[in-house]
């Protein structure tokens, strides 16, 4: 066969554009939902099975009431103050906190 004698083949390539694969975002707001509605079921049926007393003593440990009163982080004697010569805002507090204790 010489190269005049074969027969002329025509490739058509098809090229999809956009509707092949969406991604999984979906996937996540439904593992999202389903673990939301796992922990309510939960919630609820655990308040189902737990008698008064138990409710009160569950109430009083999330109460605020048992935060502390302090205002600093650090909640000990000097309260988050520094004892050096600090110079700017905390200066004149640390000032005072180690008069006051002397």
């Amino acid at each position: 066969m010489a190269s005049s004698d074969r027969p002329i083949l025509i490739k058509k390539v098809k090229k999809v554009q956009g509707h092949g694969h969406h991604g999984g975002a979906w996937k996540v707001a439904y593992a999202d939902f389903v673990t939301a509605m796992m922990a309510f079921f939960l919630l609820m049926w655990l308040i189902n099975t737990t008698d008064p007393e138990q409710k009160r003593g569950i109430a009083e440990y999330f109460a605020p009431s048992s935060v502390s009163s302090s205002t600093s982080g650090s909640g000990g004697l000097l309260g988050g103050t520094s004892l050096g010569d600090a110079e700017g805002a905390k200066g004149a507090g640390s000032n005072s906190v180690i008069e006051q204790m002397a």
